[in-house]
C-alpha cells in the first residue's frame, strides 16, 4: 500500500498522519497497528487536496483542571460532569483560550483558528519540537494546561466529528472523572485508533474502541477484550500510567499512545506511520475533523495509493 511518490522533499514526513500505532510503547519501533478497514479510510481521507484553513474557533474552549470539585450535569448525560465553558476566547474562569506555559521550544504559535498548522494548543513546528533535528523534546505541559473543548457540548454541534462515540459518553466521562482526563481527550483516543467501533481488531490483534493490546486484555470479563466498559476504562486508566510516569508530562504521554518516544527522529517518523499531536490537541480535542479538515503538514504520502 506504500508508494514513495513524495510532492516534497522534507515536508511529507509521517510527523501528522493518521494511522493508529503500537501501543508497546517502550519500544523504539512503534509500527502503527490500526484495524484494516481503519487504516484504509483514514488513507483516504487525508489523500485529498488540502482545502483552505478551518474556520473553527476556539470560542467555548476550556483549560481542564482535574482538581475541579464543580460537578453539574451534562447536557447529554446525567452522569456526565459537564466542564466550564467559555465565551469570547477565556475561559469561564478568566484563563486564556490559547495554551500559556513557558516554553522550551521557541514562540507557541498558539491560535483561536485552527488551521493546518496551528490551533489553540500550539504550532505545529512547537508541537513537534526536534523531530527534524537531534530529536523529539516536547516542551513540558500538564494536562490542566491543556485547552479542550466539553465532549458533551461538542456533541451538539451538527458537525461534530464524534458522532459515532456519543453511544460511549457516560463512559468517557465516568472515567474521565475516576482518572481525572477530560473526556474529550479519552474520546479523541477512541476516535483515532478505532473511529469510536468497539468491534474493531488491529493488525497485531489490539481490540475495541481505544485499541488495547493483548498484554492488557488478560483482565476482561470472560475474555472479551472488546467489552466496552472495561476496554474504555483499562484505555483511559493506561494513558494515566503515561501520565504518571512522564511526571505529568501530557505532550510526552500523548505522544507516547500514540507511538511517538523522547528522541524521535525524522527517520523514526517516516517508519512509524502515527498521528501527530497536532491532529490530537488542535483537532479531535477542539471537536474539529482531522482528517476532513486536512490538518497537519506533513501528510505521508508513502502510504498513500499511487497517482
Amino acid at each position: 500500500m506504500r508508494s514513495h511518490s513524495f510532492t516534497f522533499t522534507f515536508l511529507c514526513a509521517a510527523i501528522t498522519v493518521i494511522a493508529s500505532s503500537s501501543h508497546d510503547f517502550g519500544a523504539k519501533n512503534p509500527h502503527a497497528r490500526h484495524a484494516v478497514h481503519a487504516r484504509r479510510s483514514a488513507i483516504s481521507r487525508r489523500c485529498k487536496t488540502r482545502s483552505g484553513p478551518t474556520s473553527a474557533v476556539a470560542n467555548d474552549a476550556v483549560q481542564f483542571s482535574s482538581s475541579s470539585s464543580s460537578i453539574a450535569p451534562s447536557p447529554t448525560s446525567s452522569s456526565a460532569p459537564a466542564q466550564s465553558s467559555a465565551a469570547s476566547g477565556t475561559s469561564s474562569s478568566g484563563v486564556s483560550s490559547l495554551l500559556s506555559v513557558v516554553s522550551s521550544c521557541g514562540d507557541i504559535g498558539a491560535s483561536l483558528d485552527i488551521t493546518s498548522q496551528s490551533g489553540p494548543n500550539g504550532n505545529i513546528y512547537w508541537l513537534n519540537c526536534g523531530v527534524g533535528d537531534s530529536g523529539w523534546n516536547p516542551t513540558y505541559v500538564t494536562i490542566n494546561q491543556l485547552i479542550v473543548k466539553d465532549f458533551a457540548t461538542a456533541l451538539q454541534d451538527s458537525n461534530t466529528p464524534f458522532s459515532a462515540c456519543s453511544a460511549y459518553t457516560d463512559k468517557f466521562y465516568e472515567y474521565g472523572q475516576e482518572f481525572g482526563i477530560p473526556a474529550i481527550i479519552i474520546a479523541s483516543f477512541a476516535m483515532q485508533e478505532s473511529s469510536c467501533d468497539p468491534t474493531t481488531v488491529g493488525g497485531a490483534g489490539e481490540q475495541g474502541l481505544m485499541q488495547l493490546t493483548q498484554d492488557k486484555c488478560t483482565s476482561a470479563p470472560n475474555g472479551n477484550c472488546q467489552d466496552i466498559d472495561y476496554n474504555i476504562k483499562t484505555g483511559t486508566q493506561y494513558f494515566k500510567s503515561l501520565l504518571d510516569s512522564n511526571g505529568g508530562d501530557v505532550l510526552l504521554s500523548i505522544g507516547s499512545y500514540n507511538g511517538w518516544f523522547k528522541g524521535m527522529t525524522y527517520g523514526d517518523a517516516t517508519a512509524a506511520a502515527s498521528t501527530g499531536l497536532h491532529q490530537f490537541l488542535n483537532g479531535w480535542c477542539q471537536n474539529v475533523n482531522a482528517y476532513s479538515d486536512n490538518l497537519g503538514m506533513y501528510h505521508n504520502l508513502d502510504a498513500c495509493p499511487s497517482g
